[in-house]
Parts: structure tokens; C-alpha cells; sequence
């Protein structure tokens, strides 16, 4: 059976399932405020959203298609979607968000000596876009006292007028630094959000958080079963939101010692996005690479990115992911990964890659203000080649990645940034859609 038709047939059994799910009132989840703890069985209150229930769960090549052209066959869109309407039919929709990470905000400082860290939020206002995903490390040492009050203070412009929705990193964990990540998170998903968009807020985004009725061990030194949460612990601070036709994964790992997203989680959630045929595009939001040049393959003490790729690409593949965005490297990269593997490395990237369902793109987007790597410009020599053979584009130094959606197209737009909080400037680095 063809790729495609593989997957419109697992949609319709998915569907055919949730929709025998919610009759029953399986699916069905009540609103519920979010104390210290997370939410356990409960949507962010005022969404309206169902919460997936928790249970366990148990391509061709991208080829030379036309012009600077990546994939073949025609361009469709993702995670369950239909055929375009007729001339009556709305228009598809129409917005832009931006992606960034690892600004890494110190305690007692704003800045650290980088001004681009206060000219990174006044960029992505100037962007105007609908809302902001970060992919971690907002605090240098999460642990301090008073880290994420610090962080709302530095970022008090853009929160104050955009809805953000943050993932952690290894700077947001270790310590018990997650602790307060996630009483930070509880309150950006909800009062800060919702300050920032409007009364709309809770009808245009659903929010899926504290859904998992699943108990995991939440001591790193005393794991449980790694079977289904691949560090064996977790403190349940990933959530997915939906916003038009995007679904969107929030993951909680920093290192590969801390991938704590669970697998049945993910694979609820997958099988969600996958069976609604309003979603053109899932899109995943992480902290730690599942491709880099940056990083080594396999290590047998160090960070490295193979671990990561074994628990979780088979699920993005298997439900067609469209993006996964995620920073702790301090640069930007683009890999694009055909699920049959064959590499796409080539001299001169394409500018326009297929919506076919048959291949991942993985975006590293961490230059919101961490320190760079030293040999900066040009960018450091790949330490590895398995993640070579799909890159497509690299660069080093302070950056965000801008997103605009037409429907089923997808243009993105990495921007450098320089400048401080009060005068700044962008250079385009790349350019691609994706449609």
C-alpha cells in the first residue's frame, strides 16, 4: 500500500476511534485551575479542550523535483488534511509565529554583556507575529531564587503583548530549577497569555496540559521504568497546544540523561493531530537535537544526539511531523530527513521542499543570546557525518526563526539579529517554503 494511502486509512481508524472515545465520554476532561502540581486529568482552564486520555500505546526519497525543488510527487498538506474547498469555501488560514531558544537570562542580569539578548524580544515584536515558541534554556540557573520573575522582567514587552509558549531545557531542570519552570509555565499558559492576546485567548488556542494520568518517579538518583519515560522520570511539564491548522508538541527533556517525555504521551497526542483533518501541520517544539553537527552521534559519557533519535523520530515519522524546532546548540541548522534516510546534502540547498508527509524537516534555532561557539563565523567544522548528510543550511550568532502560514504552505525566514533593546538590525540567513 502506497505512503499516502497508509496514512489516510490509519486517519480514518484514529478518528473513528476518538470519535467512539468522546460518545462514550472517555475523551471528555473538565477545566480545572493549575496549583503547584500539574493538572492532572484537566485542560488550561476556559480552553474547551478535550484531553486525549493517556493511554499507553504500545516514504520515497526527497529526489530533484523542478527548480530548487526538494521531494517528489505533489505537494500535500500534513497530519490529516483534506482536499481544498470549492470558491465558497473561507479562506485558508493566515498567520506567523516566531521560534527561539537558549538566551539563557542571568539572574542579576538582563544582558550578561550581550546586548543582542534585549534586542532579540524587540525584533520579534517588530515581526508582529500571532504568538512566540521558545525551545528552552530561558535562565541561565533556573534554581536561583527569583529566576523566572527575572525572565517575565526581561521579556515584559513581548509577554506583555504576545502569547508565548516556552519548553524547558537543561538550564530550566537541573537543581530542581523545574520546580519553579513549571510554576512559571502554569501561570504563561494561562494569566500572562491571556493578558497578552485578549479575551479570545482561550476559544483561538487549545491548550492540553496535565492530561497525562500517568505517576512517574520524579527523582533523577531513583528512576523508574525507562520502558515508556526514557530517563525513567518526569515532571510532567510538556503540554500540546492547537491554533488553527497547527498542532503543536511541547516536549520536557534537556540532556539525553533527561529525555522525560513520555512515549504514550507523545503517541496520544500524535495520533490526535494526525486524525483531525483541520491540522495542516504539527509541529514540535524540544530542547535537545535529534540531528547536529555540532554534537557527537554516540558518546559513551558526553552529550551526544543518537539516544535521542532512537526513542522519539519513528513517532514524528510514523504521524508526519512537520517541524521540529529545538535549540541547546548555539547556533542555527536545518536538516531535512527523508523517511526512507537517503541524504539530502547538497552544495546549494532548495528553496522549496514538498508537504508530502515523507520527510522531517529539524530546525536548531538556540541563538537568542547564549554564549556562541568560539569559531563563530564561519561556523565550526562538523564533528559528525550522519547528520551532515542531511543538513541543508548552517550559520552561527544571535537569531530567530520567523514561520508565516498560508494554509498549507509554510514560508520560513531565519533572521540574524544585532542591536540592543533600543536600536536593532536583521540580515536574512535563510529562506525556504515549504508547500
Amino acid at each position: 500500500m502506497h505512503h499516502e494511502e497508509r496514512r489516510r486509512h490509519r486517519r480514518a481508524a484514529i478518528a473513528a476511534l476518538l470519535a467512539l472515545g468522546a460518545t462514550a465520554g472517555i475523551l471528555s476532561v473538565s477545566a480545572a485551575g493549575c496549583g503547584d502540581e500539574a493538572c492532572e486529568g484537566s485542560c488550561i482552564p476556559g480552553s474547551g479542550a478535550q484531553g486525549p486520555g493517556g493511554s499507553p500505546a504500545g516514504g520515497s526519497g526527497p529526489g530533484a523535483g523542478g527548480s530548487g525543488t526538494a521531494g517528489g510527487g505533489a505537494a500535500a498538506g500534513g497530519g490529516g488534511a483534506i482536499p481544498d474547498a470549492g470558491p465558497d469555501a473561507p479562506p485558508p488560514p493566515s498567520y506567523s509565529f516566531v521560534v527561539f531558544g537558549d538566551n539563557q537570562f542571568a539572574t542579576e542580569s538582563c544582558t550578561s554583556g550581550v546586548s543582542e539578548r534585549l534586542a532579540v524580544p524587540e525584533v520579534i515584536r517588530s515581526l508582529t507575529p500571532t504568538f512566540v515558541m521558545h525551545v528552552g534554556d530561558l535562565m541561565d540557573h533556573g534554581y536561583d531564587p527569583g529566576a523566572y520573575d527575572k525572565l517575565v522582567s526581561c521579556y515584559q514587552g513581548m509577554l506583555s503583548e504576545l502569547p508565548f509558549f516556552p519548553t524547558s531545557g537543561n538550564h530550566d531542570m537541573g537543581s530542581g530549577a523545574i520546580l519553579d519552570y513549571r510554576t512559571y509555565l502554569e501561570g504563561q499558559l494561562t494569566t500572562r497569555n491571556t493578558a497578552a492576546y485578549g479575551g479570545d485567548y482561550a476559544s483561538d488556542f487549545t491548550v492540553t496540559y496535565g492530561d497525562d494520568p500517568n505517576q512517574y518517579s520524579t527523582n533523577p538518583s531513583n528512576p523508574g521504568s525507562t520502558s515508556d519515560v526514557p530517563s525513567g522520570f518526569s515532571f510532567k511539564t510538556y503540554y500540546s497546544m492547537r491554533y488553527q491548522n497547527a498542532y503543536v508538541i511541547s516536549f520536557e527533556i534537556g540532556t539525553h540523561w533527561w529525555s522525560n517525555t513520555p512515549k504514550s504521551w507523545l503517541h496520544t497526542h500524535l495520533d490526535e493531530a494526525q486524525a483531525d483533518p483541520g491540522i495542516d501541520h504539527i509541529f514540535v517544539i524540544m530542547h535537545h537535537p535529534l540531528y547536529s553537527t555540532h554534537m557527537e552521534e554516540t558518546s559513551a559519557s558526553g552529550e551526544c544526539v543518537k539516544p535521542v533519535r532512537d526513542d522519539y523520530e519513528q513517532l514524528f515519522r510514523d504521524h508526519d511531523v512537520t517541524v521540529a524546532f529545538n535549540g541547546h546548540v548555539h547556533l542555527y541548522e536545518h536538516f531535512y530527513v527523508p523517511d526512507d534516510g537517503s541524504a539530502t546534502h547538497q552544495a546549494t540547498a532548495p528553496t522549496t521542499y514538498a508537504h508530502d508527509g515523507n520527510a522531517i524537516h529539524y530546525i536548531t534555532t538556540g541563538g537568542g543570546g547564549g554564549p556562541t561557539p568560539s569559531n563563530c563565523n564561519p561556523p565550526p567544522a562538523p564533528k559528525q557525518q550522519f547528520s551532515y548528510d542531511y543538513l541543508q543550511t548552517r550559520n552561527c550568532g544571535y537569531h530567530v526563526t520567523r514561520v508565516q502560514v498560508e494554509g498549507k504552505k509554510l514560508t520560513v525566514n531565519v533572521l540574524a539579529v544585532s542591536g540592543d533593546a533600543s536600536s536593532q538590525s536583521t540580515d536574512t540567513w535563510d529562506e525556504f517554503t515549504i508547500e
